[in-house]
């Protein structure tokens, strides 16, 4: 089981870094997955060619991204987060710049970095999710476990609830504890993709939400902050 992650101001808009979208390929390199990062994790960013840049992270992981180096380089380095804190590069990577590979420089930024012993390999597991899904409309709860390989990843959203913000997961198959094709949980959106994409980049294979998602006081108690 993991062990339970520690809840910040990171996870809120008032975020203090630039919070990146990006789609990065599994083992085979061929399905693709949304990943989500701070800017402090970027060591550089490089031009591949006059269409296609790349970032580079610390960990030494490249992705490739669909857009001209100095405007990815705008985009990174010159956001306004505090009106902007997330730039959503999702339609420019994965897919769409598949076919470029990040150049090898003369000397490796990430390659020459210290690496902290604790840094753990990017390693791609089937994550399982455990959760309470509430009952669409009802103030029903029921435990209940999700790979993240039958959740359909286009169609996670996030809307406001009656004990407040949630998130909903379409399933590829199957149905959940309540017969329905798409789960719904209390947490917010933006929270559960950073814990989920944690989960990834650590290279674990469960997530365990249900401390945060279990019943609450129908009466009117919000969720715990973030």
């Amino acid at each position: 089981m993991t062990e339970a992650f520690k809840f910040n101001k990171r996870l809120t808009p008032d975020a203090e870094d630039l919070i990146l979208r990006v789609m990065v390929p599994d083992a085979t390199g061929k399905v693709f997955h949304p990943v989500t990062f701070t800017r402090e994790r970027i060591d550089y960013v490089t031009q591949v060619s006059e269409a296609v840049s790349g970032i580079a992270l610390k960990s030494g992981v490249k992705i490739p991204v669909a857009l001209g180096y100095e405007e990815l380089e705008k985009k990174i380095y010159f956001a306004d987060i505090l009106s902007d804190p997330v730039l959503d590069l999702r339609d420019v990577t994965g897919p769409a710049a598949a076919d470029a590979a990040l150049p090898k420089l003369a000397t490796d930024f990430a390659a020459v970095a210290p690496v902290p012993d604790d840094k753990k390999p990017l390693v791609d597991r089937e994550v399982t999710i455990a959760v309470f899904v509430r009952q669409k409309e009802e103030q029903n709860f029921q435990m209940f476990f999700v790979k993240d390989t039958n959740i359909d990843w286009k169609g996670v959203a996030g809307e406001e609830g009656r004990n407040g913000k949630m998130t909903t997961l379409p399933l590829r198959f199957g149905k959940g504890p309540f017969g329905e094709t798409t789960i719904q949980f209390d947490m917010p959106r933006p929270s559960f993709m950073e814990l989920y994409n944690k989960t990834k980049l650590d290279g674990l294979d469960t997530l365990d939400l249900r401390e945060w998602t279990r019943r609450r006081d129908p009466d009117g108690l919000k969720p715990p902050t973030p």
